[in-house]
């Protein structure tokens, strides 16, 4: 059931103060129980108990191996640990706090939760301070769980919580008990010392235990998309998401820079398990519908997604296979194969090898933007950029039929993968021709199809490849499909 965020009030300070008590108690269960049985469709938490939630269960399970330094400590300071520790989430209350969460995405609004997280200023608002803008209240620091949980709320963005050590585990004796900065400093310089606890690797854009949370805000963005689809003439794109997305930097472009959502879509595909996959491609199809507003420039984004884009063939046809079948999707991807197989194209480079990512311009301001675009990105521009953005649609022309056969035509270097991108842009430009009024289609497309055109591109592109038997099935397939387009 979706909620609207005016039906829905916080927590009253009596009730807030209930789970306070708990928390500063060290009472994280019945606290995360009593914060459940509190919340409704009517009823949201405050942006304070929605970070304490989100540290809770991104709190790393206690290390194995223990650090040497403690058992030299004397009696008393063993004692003041020992009491310390125990304010350390559990991995009990950690598993608790994820599925409170879960319960919250599903009743209560994205913006009544993601507005305990970061996010960058809309350029647009006159205001210096971030619209709903989020005091630190003393309640923020009351007990240790409050306290450390500030941290969400001073992170760059809501992937940098994701990140391998955002949160690290406190138990393994390398921090201090509260004293001053001094004593907080030189237990973080120890911590840092003491390293990652069972070897997992730094580097990782999302740690082990931070796959539910990452789960958890595609949930919330994937709700937010819906709703805004159901209020904004059809529009449908995530304007939450669009706020983890940084500015141009002079404030005055089209936003284009998810860099860092990006890096983690493809490090979900590296994954194993099915759902991590999964959650690739639908933070992938997240942004993709960004691209049906004119917030979020199309040509730029497509310069940061060509580059990742996998060399293996099935990796290849995992990540297009993952994009679902609306409108902006198909469109998006007949975009991505026009623009990887002319770059694929053998002669159409300098070199035969495909070239290095090269350095891109800095955005160009909307206002500014030529109508003409890239060539191999099919997008028709903006004519009133003054009107409201949430009304603006961008729409992604189809290429000509004449230069989808073209396409088809290319020598590429890699004939496996090159045909799995051919296959796709095919299929793809097929079932939007096929699902287009008659009266609005392609005449030069039906006129292809009626002459049998396509039928010899098909049979000529997939009739001479290195994987015989892969291309053979394409070719059936296809050849069954352009029948019933006709």
């Amino acid at each position: 059931m979706l909620c609207s965020d005016l039906r829905e009030r916080e927590l009253t300070t009596r009730q807030a103060a209930l789970i306070d008590s708990a928390f500063e108690e060290g009472q994280y269960e019945s606290g995360i129980a009593m914060l459940e049985q509190l919340c409704s469709p009517t009823n949201h938490p405050s942006r304070s108990h929605v970070r304490q939630l989100l540290y809770i269960a991104l709190y790393p399970p206690s290390p194995t191996r223990i650090n040497p330094k403690t058992t030299q400590e004397s009696p008393s300071k063993l004692s003041s640990r020992h009491a310390y520790s125990s304010l350390f989430p559990s991995p009990t209350a950690s598993e608790l706090a994820k599925r409170t969460l879960r319960v919250l995405a599903d009743i209560n609004s994205p913006t009544s939760l993601l507005r305990a997280l970061p996010a960058y200023r809309d350029p647009n608002d006159a205001d210096d301070a971030p619209p709903d803008f989020d005091p630190e209240l003393p309640s923020d620091v009351d007990s240790f769980v409050a306290s450390e949980a500030i941290r969400l709320k001073n992170s760059k963005n809501c992937w940098n919580i994701l990140k391998f050590g955002f949160i690290r585990s406190l138990a393994d004796g390398s921090s201090t008990v509260p004293g001053s900065p001094r004593k907080r400093r030189r237990g973080n310089a120890a911590a840092a010392d003491f390293g990652p606890v069972n070897g997992e690797d730094t580097s990782l854009v999302v740690g082990e235990n931070a796959w539910p949370i990452l789960d958890w805000l595609l949930v919330l963005f994937e709700k937010d998309e819906t709703m805004t689809k159901a209020s904004q003439q059809g529009t449908r794109y995530s304007p939450l998401l669009l706020a983890q997305i940084p500015p141009t930097r002079s404030d005055a472009g089209t936003k284009w820079d998810a860099n860092d959502p990006l890096e983690i879509v493809f490090h979900c595909f590296k994954q194993q398990d099915d759902a991590r996959r999964a959650m690739g491609s639908r933070l992938l199809n997240l942004l993709i519908n960004l691209t049906s507003t004119n917030l979020f420039d199309l040509p730029l984004f497509m310069n940061l997604l060509i580059p990742r884009l996998p060399s293996g063939a099935s990796e290849m046809r995992e990540l297009l296979s993952g994009m679902s079948s609306t409108s902006t999707l198909c469109k998006f991807k007949l975009a991505l194969c026009q623009r990887y197989l002319t770059r694929a194209c053998v002669g159409s480079c300098t070199s035969k090898g495909r070239g290095r990512p090269r350095a891109q311009p800095r955005p160009i301001p909307a206002r500014k933007r030529v109508a003409k675009q890239d060539p191999t990105v099919l997008m028709v521009s903006d004519s009133k950029p003054e009107i409201a953005p949430l009304l603006n649609q961008n729409q992604h022309a189809l290429p000509p039929a004449s230069e989808l056969l073209h396409l088809l035509s290319m020598k590429t270097n890699a004939n496996a993968l090159s045909n799995i991108i051919k296959y796709d842009l095919i299929v793809t430009y097929g079932i939007l021709q096929h699902q287009t009024p008659t009266e609005n289609r392609s005449q030069d497309w039906m006129k292809m199809l009626q002459s049998g055109r396509v039928k010899e591109a098909v049979e000529e592109a997939f009739g001479a490849s290195e994987d015989q038997q892969s291309s053979q099935t394409s070719q059936r397939i296809l050849l069954r499909m352009i029948a019933t387009w006709q």
